[in-house]
């Protein structure tokens, strides 16, 4: 089952330019792939109840070009399970003309929410859900390395507008802190074409994240790896690389 719908971009969702910033991207990703669980009955509003909850594990998303206030989009999205361990799920954002903007993947892990162990899914989700896939997803997400230097370095802390439903910093909001991170001669002129996230562990509400960033030096393109790190358990909680161009 392919889920599909259609959006209009909002002036609040475009900086820049009034260009689509990357969160907004995200939050377009969010938001389908809830209805579409929302629709098979699997939400985190459904899993909530049974002690169950989705948990990212990685993210990756190619932009070829970014939208613009008052743009038509169609938003269309699909879920894979694989093996009974985790499910891939990949976005597609189209203009109004059919013309593929963006696309992503993503691995999402189903977790108990007491012991934050992972679960077979076969074992919790319905039945029919783990069958009848015909629109197969290749897993091609990207493992990212650990950085080996620190470039950058700037701290967050996290706020009560970060959390979602589960009380867990939203996935977005790591994506937030490594591009923030970035130096204003790229951030000012420059936009990611590429993201890829690898969530290593999770934030809570009232931590202090420190955001480490290397740049990776190559003709070709401006590429940073980054890791978010908690200052108060002193672990990696997320690794990202961004790759950074001209849009306009």
């Amino acid at each position: 089952m392919i889920y599909e719908k259609k959006i209009t971009v909002r002036y609040a969702e475009t900086g820049v330019n009034g260009r689509l910033k990357p969160v907004s991207i995200l939050n377009y990703f969010q938001d389908i792939a809830s209805e579409h669980t929302g629709v098979l009955g699997v939400s985190a509003f459904d899993l909530f109840p049974k002690n169950l909850a989705w948990v990212f594990f990685r993210y990756q998303i190619q932009i070829s070009d970014y939208p613009r206030w008052n743009d038509h989009l169609r938003i269309r999205t699909w879920r894979y399970p694989v093996n009974n361990l985790y499910e891939l799920r990949q976005y597609e954002i189209f203009d109004d003309k059919d013309n593929l903007l963006i696309s992503s993947k993503s691995s999402w892990i189903l977790t108990s929410i007491s012991t934050k162990k992972p679960l077979r899914l076969n074992k919790n989700l319905p039945p029919e859900l783990m069958e009848g896939q015909e629109q197969a997803i290749s897993n091609d997400l990207t493992v990212l390395p650990p950085i080996t230097r620190h470039d950058i370095i700037r701290s967050f802390n996290t706020r009560m507008h970060d959390l979602d439903f589960n009380r867990h910093i939203n996935n977005s909001v790591y994506v937030v802190w490594a591009l923030e991170s970035i130096g204003q001669e790229i951030i000012k002129t420059l936009r990611p074409r590429e993201i890829t996230v690898n969530y290593i562990g999770e934030s809570l509400y009232g931590e202090t994240i420190t955001s480490l960033t290397q740049e990776e030096k190559t003709n070709q393109s401006h590429t940073f790896l980054h890791s978010i790190v908690s200052d108060q358990s002193n672990k990696e909680i997320t690794r990202l690389k961004t790759v950074w161009d001209c849009f306009d």
